[in-house]
């Protein structure tokens, strides 16, 4: 990786506790774990606080704001997306309501245990663009002549 690409994490150590630093970090090396998922980091204007995209085949996953004892993320959906994550029943029922209510969510993350369920819902997110592109590279067939 070359230096252009790498993120230096000490702004964001600077300004958290170090739970909120081990949870951030717990968080980043979980969005690692899925394959394909990318992140990016844009500097808002008048804080010059760091704001980390995590995105999937070009979809919007979450951002979030890392900032004293917690961490802030907006959690993007789209309508198919909020339809099947308000079915799954083994997803907290906190999350699922509040995703049926909008296409962002704002959760807050504390604590290691609040980080489960927020990654339960990525996942979901994760698997629904996942058949989604799977499904529209099924549909290209190329044409005999």
């Amino acid at each position: 990786m070359s230096r252009k690409e790498t993120t230096d994490l000490s702004f964001v150590a600077d300004r958290v506790h170090p739970q909120t630093w081990t949870l951030f970090q717990s968080l980043r090396s979980r969005m690692r774990a899925l394959r394909g998922v990318t992140v990016k980091v844009n500097y808002e204007k008048n804080s010059g606080e760091a704001m980390f995209a995590y995105q999937y085949e070009n979809k919007l996953l979450f951002h979030l704001h890392a900032r004293g004892e917690e961490i802030n993320a907006t959690f993007h959906t789209d309508q198919r997306a909020r339809v099947r994550i308000m079915e799954d029943q083994s997803l907290d029922w906190r999350l699922r309501d509040q995703v049926s209510k909008h296409t962002r969510t704002d959760v807050t993350l504390r604590t290691s245990k609040d980080l489960g369920p927020f990654m339960d819902l990525v996942k979901v997110r994760y698997e629904h663009i996942n058949r989604e592109t799977a499904g529209n590279q099924s549909e290209i067939r190329p044409v005999a002549f």
